[in-house]
């Protein structure tokens, strides 16, 4: 797989087929793993990610990008409700579980690099773990921005790097151990996760995000650090 900093159009494609086929192979059993290795923490990020979304929300449609199993969906449910969620992801098999688990109400098979949606559609775009393994940050937010309604928002919850360099280094130690071991307990693929783990080197900074959002048309509102810096919530609305 390419170099996420160098990819090109040809290499995107390529990296989007690999990642498709990765997840494919990992789809029923990675949200058990991710809950494994988070502690059971995952739930309450996202429960703060769309605590956020409300906040700000003026419209009802919301575009989830890389949906997985659709937590996210299930979860505004409760907390979100009068949200009406479309559930996008690049892998198959896990808009086959969104939908028929009753996650997801709305799924499509999408590219987060080419949004197959108008101009000014959604009220709000939202992702969980899901940037780190997109080819193209700056394309990314770009598509969102056009497809965002004025003063629409982006919420976007994934892992980071902590800057403080011993919780970095035993988080790094604690993903190399969990990461394999949670596929060994589940049956997945222990590869796969092992690509998983190497995929936080993809992660941007807190300050590169910030400043990706603001080249690309948004107001950062909030950047919210989770777990001592593990995790990182991105709050940021149009500016059109």
């Amino acid at each position: 797989m390419p170099e996420i900093n160098t990819v090109t159009k040809d290499s995107r494609l390529e990296w989007e087929k690999n990642i498709a086929d990765m997840f494919q192979e990992i789809a029923d059993s990675y949200e058990k793993i991710n809950t494994f290795i988070s502690l059971g923490m995952d739930q309450g990020w996202r429960k703060f990610q769309l605590k956020r979304v409300e906040q700000y929300f003026k419209d009802d449609l919301v575009l989830d990008i890389g949906c997985g199993p659709g937590s996210l969906a299930a979860l505004s449910k409760k907390v979100l409700p009068k949200a009406n969620f479309i559930s996008t992801d690049i892998s198959w098999r896990f808009l086959e579980i969104a939908a028929n688990s009753g996650n997801a109400d709305k799924v499509a098979q999408v590219s987060a690099s080419d949004l197959p949606f108008k101009d000014n559609s959604f009220g709000a775009i939202v992702s969980a773990f899901v940037l780190r393994n997109l080819p193209d940050m700056e394309r990314f937010y770009k598509e969102c921005h056009r497809t965002l309604k004025k003063d629409g928002i982006v919420c976007m919850l994934d892992l980071t790097q902590p800057s403080f360099k011993p919780i970095g280094f035993f988080h790094s130690l604690y993903m190399k151990m969990a990461l394999p071991l949670g596929a060994k307990i589940y049956g997945s693929k222990v590869e796969a996760y092992k690509y998983l783990d190497r995929s936080i080197k993809n992660c941007y900074a807190p300050q590169e995000m910030r400043d990706i959002l603001e080249k690309t048309g948004f107001e950062v509102l909030h950047v919210d650090g989770k777990c001592m810096g593990t995790v990182t919530i991105y709050t940021a609305r149009v500016k059109k």
